[in-house]
């Protein structure tokens, strides 16, 4: 990283350090409004408008954009202690917030617009952005299902916080994965069912559908009593969990 994406993620980890507890899973919200890690936040997004994302090496350009992102959702975030639930964060996430560029962005712009090759949010039928949007030509040329885990959605059941890296992005995608899976799923005594996020059902075809879910979660498991090489992956039932929608507020 170099310049402007440099000073974002510096921003970031200030934030995170801050606000944060150890795991980056919860936040202090109402200390953040006012501090002065949130305007230093502010000012560099502010400073994005002048940047032009493609200048910045390509294995950078993912771990940019899941930095504004990030960025985005932390310095708005205040508004959501006035409206959280499902509602509200889905209208947070689709409101204009950001400019990249001199061009607008909704979060939801970037992480299905850009992120995710331009395809339909969970429960949405359109793809955010229109086949000849100018903002396309910003799209990371390649795609990782694990970036779903990098991805902060300020709730209970969101991926933690933390700041990506071009030359560190693989590593730092898989600790993301591995991490939040680990936290979040639950095995069955008996290894019978795993009940996964209410997340990788939403987007069950970017793991390849059912199947590539159980695969992406046994591969990250690390529990000892489970035994995933037996051959029998067909036999293990799926089970999802509901998304908590809550403030992760401290």
């Amino acid at each position: 990283m170099s310049g402007m994406d440099e000073q974002l993620a510096e921003a970031i980890k200030a934030a995170v350090a801050a606000h944060f507890d150890a795991r980056g899973a919860v936040c202090d919200y109402a200390a953040l409004a006012a501090s002065a890690e949130r305007a230093r936040l502010a000012a560099c997004l502010a400073e994005l408008e002048a940047f032009d994302v493609k200048r910045a090496r390509i294995p950078a350009q993912m771990a940019f954009w899941i930095n504004v992102f990030n960025a985005g959702v932390l310095r708005d975030a205040p508004e959501l202690e006035l409206d959280a639930g499902e509602r509200g964060m889905e209208a947070f996430f689709e409101r204009p917030r950001l400019r990249i560029y001199g061009q607008p962005f909704s979060l939801d712009e970037i992480y299905h617009g850009l992120l995710r090759g331009n395809v339909p949010a969970h429960g949405r039928l359109r793809a955010p952005m229109r086949r000849d949007d100018p903002r396309l030509a910003y799209m990371p040329i390649a795609f990782d299902e694990r970036l779903h885990f990098a991805l902060f959605r300020a709730s209970r059941s969101s991926p933690a916080f933390r700041v990506f890296e071009g030359g560190k992005l693989d590593v730092q995608l898989e600790e993301a994965a591995a991490l939040y899976i680990r936290r979040m799923a639950r095995v069955a005594r008996d290894g019978s069912v795993v009940a996964v996020p209410k997340l990788l059902q939403w987007y069950a075809l970017d793991f390849g559908g059912e199947r590539g879910v159980l695969e992406f979660v046994l591969r990250r498991l690390d529990d000892a009593s489970f035994e995933c090489a037996d051959g029998n992956i067909g036999r293990i039932k799926l089970r999802y969990d509901a998304f908590d929608w809550t403030l992760n507020r401290r």
